[in-house]
């Protein structure tokens, strides 16, 4: 961040810019009160910025910051508690949430008003020459620094900002992959299961109902390859790859087929085989629909 001398330097604010401003003083601070009514003026005709001014006392309060600022700059005493004050300018303006623009504007406003009652000076041409340079001399740099600190204020608001943003995203993100692992080894839990269960049938169809048990073995290795699908389809989600709703549809399919399976053999009621049916056809409808779906999308 520059300091007062390096602003000096680069705007070039030599001994007779200081010559200059105290001349500047004498001509412009008798229009400080005019200047303050006609710069709230300004700001009360755009709804934007008239709407940080509701109350009369926030009228004062703007106008009394604008005479002194203007007492100030017209001062020419510029050290770095000066610079301090202005970048605590810019810094309120990002906290009021006032767009930069408005406030560059501003500055403008004030720029045309110093420059005309310059120019109305009972002077010589070149000697008004002279004085609006190190005016505009004057306002750039106070607009520099002003700007400058506007920005580094908001570029923090956003920063910091982003980085709660950033870190929620990040923990989310590994919550969300440690639970997909969670799943996987549900599923790798319930495969296990479903392979003992199927087991149980082999072995029930071999000692004793062997109708029956092949058939039950039959829904087991369906619901089997089920599991199979969705330890398959969660892999590809742990790589990144995107979750179909189709293998539940699938899943619950062939817990029907199964049900229907064992219903042949444990029951011989016409409602419950109906029932099965109609869920079979529904699922079957709703698969067909969403293959057609996923080729339209392609």
């Amino acid at each position: 961040m520059e300091t007062i001398d390096e602003i000096r330097k680069h705007y070039r604010l030599h001994a007779q810019d200081d010559l200059n401003l105290k001349e500047l003083a004498q001509i412009l601070l008798p229009y400080a009160d005019q200047m303050a009514d006609d710069f709230y003026n300004y700001l009360a005709e755009d709804p934007y910025s008239a709407n940080f001014f509701k109350t009369s006392a926030a009228v004062k309060k703007r106008k009394e910051t604008i005479i002194v600022w203007f007492q100030n700059l017209l001062a020419g005493n510029y050290n770095n508690s000066y610079l301090a004050k202005l970048r605590r300018i810019g810094q309120v303006h990002v906290r009021i949430g006032l767009k930069g623009h408005f406030f560059i504007a501003a500055m403008n406003f004030l720029r045309t008003f110093c420059t005309r009652h310059t120019t109305q000076a009972d002077l010589e041409e070149e000697r008004k020459n002279d004085l609006i340079e190190t005016l505009n001399k004057v306002i750039d740099f106070n607009l520099d620094v002003i700007t400058s600190s506007y920005r580094e204020a908001e570029l923090r608001k956003v920063f910091l900002s982003y980085k709660a943003e950033s870190f929620m995203i990040q923990w989310s993100e590994r919550l969300m992959h440690g639970l997909n692992l969670v799943l996987l080894i549900g599923l790798l839990v319930m495969s296990l299961g479903v392979v003992a269960l199927l087991g149980s049938d082999v072995y029930h169809a071999l000692s004793s109902d062997l109708q029956h048990g092949v058939i039950k073995a039959l829904g087991s290795l369906l619901i089997l390859w089920m599991m199979i699908e969705l330890l398959h389809t969660q892999v590809d989600v742990l790589r990144g790859g995107k979750f179909h709703v189709r293998i539940f549809l699938e899943l619950a399919l062939v817990a029907f087929i199964r049900k229907l399976f064992v219903a042949s053999v444990e029951t011989k009621d016409p409602l419950s085989f109906a029932l099965l049916l109609g869920g079979i056809l529904a699922l079957g409808i709703i698969l067909f629909f969403q293959a057609k779906s996923e080729t339209w999308e392609k």
